[in-house]
């Protein structure tokens, strides 16, 4: 998660910054959630590590998102609060140990990679419908020039020639990372967003990725363990500016 955030990032021009153990991310947003800190290595000093994140987005003026993953970064979590840091909540982080083979997704369905602007517009339309998140936010961190980047993937399904999945790939090595999957309120139940979701790891296969991570909504959770994910551990986000 932490190289997919950069990956945005550095696309999108944002802040970009490092402490010793968080990669970190500012928009420039006022949504929290857009700017984040993920910590991918133990911190040699807790307490500086959450100083200087604290630092780098004080100086961006932006609220954050820490994402610290339980039991492996709990000395960062500790620190985070005693720093003023508020805890609100995290998703669990799931993983699929190999790659299967992928069915064919149903015939009214039609799954392709996103090739032009107008297809990530399409992605970024089923975005903001199926997340209820306002399409400009959507249109400063999703930029033209993912669709070239050969670490990531963008999957959009068609109905009728209508939008209504999607989701996004992001490759390191050997893991597939699977992100924005999202499906109209009106065509759910019907198997879509599960299909765009094998539609990027069978990309990621492709690419020669033998897992896959996911972080899981609730009512993702028990249609993803049903397609063999199980629970790695649970992501807890500590929000900020810190409070005295």
């Amino acid at each position: 998660m932490a190289l997919q955030w950069a990956a945005l990032g550095r696309h999108a021009g944002f802040a970009l910054g490092q402490t010793d153990s968080m990669t970190l991310t500012a928009s420039g947003l006022p949504v929290a959630f857009f700017n984040g800190g993920f910590a991918h290595a133990r911190s040699g000093d807790p307490e500086r590590c959450i100083a200087d994140a604290i630092a780098f987005f004080a100086r961006v003026e932006v609220p954050f998102l820490l994402w610290l993953r339980e039991g492996a970064y709990d000395d960062l979590i500790a620190a985070g609060r005693a720093a003023g840091l508020h805890h609100v909540g995290g998703p669990p982080s799931m993983a699929l140990a190999s790659i299967p083979e992928i069915k064919s997704p149903a015939d009214e369905l039609e799954l392709r990679l996103a090739a032009s602007p107008a297809d990530l517009q399409d992605h970024l339309a089923v975005l903001a419908a199926g997340f209820g998140m306002p399409n400009d936010i959507l249109q400063r961190v999703m930029v033209e020039s993912l669709l070239d980047d050969a670490d990531m993937a963008i999957v959009v399904g068609r109905v009728g020639g209508v939008p209504v999945t999607t989701a996004l790939l992001a490759t390191s090595g050997e893991t597939a990372g699977v992100y924005n999957v999202a499906t109209l309120s009106e065509y759910r139940g019907k198997g879509y967003g599960e299909a765009a979701t094998w539609a990027v790891i069978g990309e990621g296969a492709r690419r020669g990725c033998t897992h896959s991570i996911l972080q899981s909504s609730d009512s993702g959770h028990p249609i993803y363990e049903r397609m063999g994910f199980v629970d790695v551990g649970r992501y807890v986000q500590l929000e900020g500016p810190a409070t005295a």
